[in-house]
């Protein structure tokens, strides 16, 4: 082997493992970026909706029926 084939094989073995490199880091990004957004909690929610009967509301709970 010449020191120009060596020399280029080396220069190949960087390239690859430079993209390898590469990818991991943006995959680490990626994921990280995920976390931060699934802790994200919310100041204020707000619940629109109609006021349901009572007696509806406790036949369709399980509370005292279970004991």
């Amino acid at each position: 082997m010449t020191s120009t084939t060596r020399l280029m094989i080396l220069t190949l073995a960087f390239a690859v493992n430079a993209a390898a490199l590469a990818a991991l880091h943006v995959a680490m990004v990626h994921s990280a970026e995920q976390a931060v957004a699934a802790n994200q909690e919310y100041d204020h929610i707000v619940v629109s909706a109609t006021r349901v009967p009572s007696e509806l509301a406790k036949s369709s709970c399980p509370g005292t029926k279970s004991l």
